[in-house]
């Protein structure tokens, strides 16, 4: 597991490179208006209405995924450096596509790679890490560039600084690829497309109300991280050198979050997690919204690290519990495809339109508003997926 441990760690260095201070760049060095972050946010995101599916597809047709990675962390490299030398906003719009297109179908890939590599070993009685102990180094991973970029910035480097710094874990990601173990896997049984497979099983009737809920929890969270890196330069006043820090103290704090996770598991349940997670969202936007002060913003970061496991982890686990061997990785796609590339297409667009509209103030008090659906939802609509023996998760048992 330590090289996929490892390409965790690299591929979220490259979007804790780009998020925190991407919507800064854009509107210091690209001329943005909110309205036309909100439209790049969405173009990068398009992508995943079919991306994902596509190659976690190829994934489970047995293509190598280890050369799928491969060719995407090339393709992300290359278009991040023609964006730091962009000076059309044309231009820089379609990047961001082009960006999406190579990168957003990465993280499900790996995931449904993890869940794969671990049946595998599974099966050989080999010890399992679990899936928390294992993303846990792409949270490391994404703390690390505001680290290095903080010199830079301290010294009135350009936001446009996060590029370089993106492109090069892009090329480490790349190298690291070719670590990566072979899985070995059987013929594809199903008559039909696993992608086929995979999307009835996440509207099944006992994923329907988890699929619907975190539509629109990823929709808030587009709203949210499309515009947070503006909301702390402009509203609170925070310098450019201090916002990815202030960022990434949620990110640090998230590692605790992931550890204590079977923990909280046995406690309160995977869904316990999923509805706490989801209420911490909503408080965090209510309160930087109601209180733009430097004190606020750094304390509500103690909210990341559950609205991480609410959204990002949570869920990962829940749909592994719905596939077989034939859709393992492709039932990650679809979802990112059907559920999160939707909801970030959509999200984004009505983000940049509110946010226009109603200020920064506004537009988190309206991804507030999505978050309480989500949690309303979750709470009350969505009943557990009882836990599969396959699940490398041992207190998984109890959920």
């Amino acid at each position: 597991m330590t090289p996929l441990r490892r390409q965790f760690f690299l591929s979220y260095a490259v979007i804790g490179s780009v998020m925190p201070l991407m919507t800064v760049f854009l509107r210091e060095q690209g001329g943005f208006d909110f309205w036309q972050i909100g439209l790049a946010m969405s173009l990068m995101s398009v992508p995943m209405l079919c991306s994902p599916a596509l190659i976690t597809l190829l994934a489970d047709r047995n293509l190598d995924a280890r050369r799928i990675l491969a060719i995407a962390y090339s393709c992300s490299a290359i278009v991040l450096s023609a964006l730091y030398f962009s000076e059309s906003i044309a231009l820089t719009l379609t990047l961001f596509f082009f960006h999406g297109l190579s990168f957003v179908a990465m993280l499900p890939l790996q995931d449904g790679y993890y869940f794969s590599l671990a049946g595998e070993a599974r099966k050989k009685g080999d010890p399992v890490a679990t899936y928390p102990l294992v993303r846990v180094w792409g949270t490391v991973g994404f703390i690390l560039p505001s680290l290095i970029l903080f010199f830079p910035l301290s010294k009135g480097a350009g936001a446009g600084s996060i590029l370089p710094c993106a492109v090069g874990f892009c090329l480490l990601s790349l190298a690291n690829s070719f670590t990566l173990q072979r899985i070995e896997r059987p013929a594809n049984l199903l008559k039909k497309l696993p992608t086929t497979a995979a999307l009835k099983a996440i509207f099944k009737p006992e994923a329907r109300w988890l699929s619907i809920g975190l539509f629109f929890g990823f929709m808030a969270a587009s709203t949210y991280y499309a515009f947070i890196g503006n909301f702390l330069d402009e509203i609170v006043g925070i310098p450019k050198k201090h916002i990815g820090l202030i960022i990434n103290l949620g990110v640090v704090l998230e590692i605790g979050f992931t550890l204590i996770m079977p923990w909280m598991q046995r406690l309160i349940h995977l869904k316990g997690i999923m509805v706490i997670g989801l209420f911490a969202m909503l408080a965090r936007m209510i309160l930087l919204a109601t209180f733009p002060h430097p004190w606020v913003a750094v304390v509500v970061q103690l909210c990341h690290g559950m609205e991480v496991l609410a959204l990002y982890v949570g869920p990962v686990m829940f749909l592994d519990r719905l596939a077989t061997d034939e859709f393992r990785n492709s039932i990650q796609g679809v979802f990112t495809m059907a559920i999160g590339g939707g909801a970030r297409v959509i999200g984004a667009i009505a983000a940049g339109l509110v946010v226009a509209r109603f200020g920064l103030e506004g537009g988190l008090y309206y991804g507030a508003v999505l978050a309480t659906i989500a949690f309303l939802i979750i709470t009350f609509l969505f009943s557990r997926i009882p836990p599969r023996s396959e699940i490398g998760v041992s207190s998984e048992a109890s959920s």
